[in-house]
């Protein structure tokens, strides 16, 4: 069975991007650019693995990855900026005031083989 992907970032042309190297690594995909569904989207997807940018308009990556920790509903995640690196930290902070370890970090700009590499760590590809 194919893992699923949730990616959630405000930028249509990453959401695209990794949205085709998903598929490409034989990955089922969802993409979100409007994070205040995000919460809903993954209880109702339920990922394998969450892609999620922390830096957003409408709502904070912090406050979508505090929701979705929440849940507990089990996902490995994948924390993305472009920004400062503060925001990452907070996120892992977040992480692990949840007593979770399965989050990783991918700064943009990435390269696509930073990219498929992390996908496939993260999904259990070899």
């Amino acid at each position: 069975m194919a893992k699923k992907l949730l990616i959630i970032d405000d930028q249509t042309g990453i959401t695209k991007v990794v949205g085709l190297i998903a598929e490409q690594l034989g990955m089922e995909f969802k993409a979100l650019n409007n994070s205040t569904v995000a919460t809903e989207t993954f209880i109702s997807y339920k990922p394998d693995v969450l892609m999620l940018d922390m830096i957003m308009p409408e709502k904070d990556g912090i406050d979508v990855l505090n929701e979705i920790l929440l849940t507990g509903i089990p996902a490995r995640i994948v924390l993305t900026s472009g920004f400062s690196d503060a925001y990452l930290r907070l996120a892992e902070g977040v992480a692990k005031f949840h007593d979770t370890d399965s989050v990783s970090i991918l700064k943009k700009p990435f390269r696509r083989e930073e990219l498929i590499a992390m996908l496939k760590e993260a999904s259990g590809q070899d």
